[in-house]
C-alpha cells in the first residue's frame, strides 16, 4: 500500500479525531454492545485522554495518528464481537466506522511488522486507567461514567487540539512512524 493513501487515511483520521471522541463515548454509553468491547473502547478513551504515546518517540500529530489507530483497533474488535450493535451505530457516527476497514488494511500494509505494537498497545485497554478511572469502572459505575464524559469533553477544549496546517505538514513525515514502530519491535 502506498505512503500517500496512509497519509490520505490518517489526515483524515487525525482531523476527525476530536469528533470521533466523542462518538466513540457513544459507543461506550451503548448497552447494546457487549461490556467487553465497551470495557475496550473505554480504554481507548483513557489512553488518548492520558496523552499516552502508542507510537515511541513522536509528539503532536504523529502522536494523534498512535491514538487514531488504536482507536480503529479497539473498534474493529468491538465490531467483531457485537456486529449488529457497531453497525447500527455505523449509519449515525459514518465518519468512525465506514472507513475503518480501509484503514487499518492501509495501516497493516505500510506498517507492516510495526503494526504489533499498536495491537499490543489495542490488548491492553482493558487495563487502561487515568485519574483513579479505570476502563472497566467507566462501564459498570456511574460516578466513573459520568467522569469519563465529562473529561472527553473537557479534553476537546483544553488538550486535543487539532490544527488542519500542522496535520498537512507533519503527516508527511509518516515513515518516522514506521521506523520508529519497527525499531521497537526488533528490539
Amino acid at each position: 500500500m502506498s505512503r500517500d493513501r496512509f497519509e490520505e487515511l490518517m489526515s483524515e483520521a487525525v482531523i476527525g479525531l476530536p469528533h470521533n471522541l466523542k462518538n466513540v463515548l457513544r459507543i461506550v454509553e451503548d448497552p447494546e454492545v457487549d461490556d467487553e468491547s465497551r470495557t475496550t473502547l473505554a480504554g481507548a478513551l483513557l489512553h488518548v485522554l492520558s496523552q499516552s504515546v502508542a507510537i515511541p518517540g513522536v509528539r503532536g500529530t504523529l502522536q494523534h495518528v498512535g491514538s487514531a489507530l488504536v482507536i480503529a483497533l479497539a473498534l474493529e474488535k468491538a465490531k467483531a464481537k457485537s456486529p449488529e450493535p457497531i453497525d447500527g451505530h455505523t449509519e449515525a457516527m459514518p465518519e468512525l466506522l465506514a472507513p475503518l476497514e480501509e484503514q487499518l488494511e492501509v495501516a497493516r500494509a505500510f506498517l507492516g511488522e510495526g503494526m504489533t505494537l499498536l495491537d499490543e498497545v489495542a490488548s491492553k485497554l482493558h487495563e487502561q486507567d487515568f485519574q483513579g478511572h479505570a476502563a472497566p469502572q467507566c462501564v459498570t459505575d456511574t460516578e466513573s461514567s459520568n467522569w469519563l464524559y465529562e473529561a472527553v469533553h473537557e479534553a476537546l477544549i483544553e488538550t486535543v487540539e487539532i490544527d488542519d496546517d500542522d496535520v498537512a505538514r507533519e503527516i508527511k513525515d509518516s515513515p518516522r512512524i514506521k521506523k520508529n514502530l519497527v525499531a521497537r519491535v526488533d528490539r
